[in-house]
């Protein structure tokens, strides 16, 4: 009973390695953090008091491989927006006229490595009309996204939250036109699976002595 009690404290702690959070990371330039735009059409859908950060970037805050899912949350333009993110030769989109949009995949990373999407608008007159990953700033004239980390949307967990604005207008940071939910989690290692089999070993060895 003894070693059943210590096989299934081990697996619990084991498992719980598989999903966690802070696993993603904001960096530079300059972002600054502010409460939710009281105009964002998604703010009552975001914890009381919720904070996203104008002008960062995501990176991943581990080494190794990481399983990132992408979800639709929302959107507030009239405007044709596309998220984008690509691996390898695949390229994959969230946009706002599919009707259950969204993917994942796995990558290998480096803590503070970025992760690779962009944002695109089809409004009329913005210039530039795209914003990838790692050239978000505060600039006034662009198109930029909002990052929120480990919040929640309508009562479901994400590990971040990006918000993109299409009109490029600091002053009317209301961050709504495309929401996205970003999830990661460390898929199970090779650890896991070998103690899997240790422990398997052991139970057999324990019901041949019985």
């Amino acid at each position: 009973m003894k070693l059943i009690k210590l096989a299934a404290a081990a697996l619990i702690t084991m498992s719980s390695l598989t999903a966690q959070a802070g696993l993603l990371s904001i960096a530079a330039p300059a972002p600054v953090s502010v409460e939710v735009s009281s105009i964002n059409n998604f703010k009552a859908n975001l914890p009381v008091g919720a904070e996203y950060t104008i002008g960062g970037n995501l990176t991943s805050a581990v080494n190794g491989p990481v399983h990132l899912s992408f979800n639709f949350l929302g959107k507030e333009a009239g405007y044709y927006n596309i998220f984008k993110s690509v691996l390898g030769a695949t390229t994959y989109s969230i946009d706002t006229t599919l009707p259950s949009p969204s993917f994942s995949y796995s990558d290998d990373f480096t803590a503070g490595e970025l992760i690779n999407f962009s944002f695109a608008t089809g409004g009329w007159g913005v210039s530039p009309n795209t914003v990838a990953n790692g050239f978000n700033t505060l600039a006034d004239g662009v198109v930029s996204f909002a990052i929120a980390l480990d919040t929640t949307f309508d009562g479901v967990f994400y590990d971040a939250i990006l918000f993109f604005d299409d009109t490029g207008a600091r002053d009317d940071d209301n961050h709504d036109d495309l929401v996205i939910g970003v999830k990661a989690t460390v898929p199970e290692s090779s650890t896991f699976v070998l103690m899997l089999m240790g422990l398997a070993g052991l139970f057999a060895a324990r019901r041949l002595k019985a």
